[in-house]
């Protein structure tokens, strides 16, 4: 493994972070059969920004502040963000803000007795929210620190990449269903209908109701509040933001609406999201 990190990049000061080390400061940490979850810390001004590499694959979502990154080009990491590292992918912190961070890391021996392989978080995590939920939930289990919460953060991720496989390979998927999900993530603020998704994807509603299920793992209607509750994310972070702004902007009927759904997806109420 150690080898590969430093085949695959011929960058100097190379720096190759063991399994639940990173280059901020753990402030919790559990260990789930295979899978290492942990909360990490960031100071702006004693960040290290050397190119580096995980000799394990990892998921790291932005909790509070974020930071800018480069792998082949640069981006910006903001709160409600998630970002997957490979085994080995060499990656430089170039700015950072004070900074929090829930990362899932998962080494060989969870993706051989799960018989899940690396591959499918990178190709599916971007497809769904589904992922930025994993991680709530994850940090949810791990501020609750008990003697259920590793084997609760081990079912999470198992039941999360099962829902994910039929993401894997949308080139399978049939061209109608790939345009009602291009109308639902652009239209996602609209009240939309049967009939709108039918008349945009080309086929009879019976079509579309019967394969929804099969391809989202959920109904619609749960898919779209899924939807309204990602754009929250970022927004809670704003100081300036009130919850029922917030929820109004989301496309929520009121707050208490935006409540419930917010605490049923992600497991924390929004007003304790917002102070986290």
């Amino acid at each position: 493994m150690h080898g590969n990190c430093c085949a695959i990049s011929n960058r100097s000061k190379m720096q190759i972070l063991e399994q639940g080390q990173y280059v901020g400061d753990i402030l919790k940490e559990q260990n789930a059969g295979g899978i290492l979850a942990s909360v990490s810390c960031y100071n702006k001004d004693l960040f290290n920004d050397n190119w580096h590499c995980h000799v394990n694959p990892h998921i790291s979502f932005v909790l509070k502040g974020g930071c800018s990154e480069k792998k082949k080009d640069r981006y910006e990491r903001l709160p409600g963000r998630i970002t997957f590292y490979q085994a080995g992918e060499p990656h430089q912190i170039i700015r950072m803000h004070h900074s929090t961070h829930v990362n899932l890391e998962m080494n060989d021996n969870f993706f051989l007795q799960s018989g899940f392989a690396a591959l499918t978080f990178e190709k599916t995590l971007h497809k769904t929210p589904d992922a930025q939920f994993l991680m709530l939930q994850v940090l949810r289990e791990l501020a609750a620190d008990d003697p259920f919460s590793h084997t609760s953060i081990h079912m999470l991720l198992l039941e999360y990449l099962s829902q994910a496989e039929c993401w894997q390979e949308p080139e399978k998927m049939p061209e109608w269903l790939k345009k009602v999900y291009e109308v639902m993530n652009d239209r996602w603020y609209e009240p939309l209908t049967l009939n709108d998704l039918s008349w945009a994807a080309g086929v009879h509603p019976v079509t579309v109701s019967t394969y929804f299920p099969r391809y989202f793992s959920c109904t619609f209607g749960a898919y779209m509040r899924k939807l309204k509750v990602e754009r929250a994310l970022q927004l809670l972070k704003e100081p300036d933001m009130k919850l029922t702004d917030i929820a109004y902007s989301c496309g929520f009927f009121d707050q208490s609406h935006f409540t419930r759904t917010f605490k049923e997806l992600t497991g924390f109420l929004p007003i304790h999201y917002k102070k986290i």
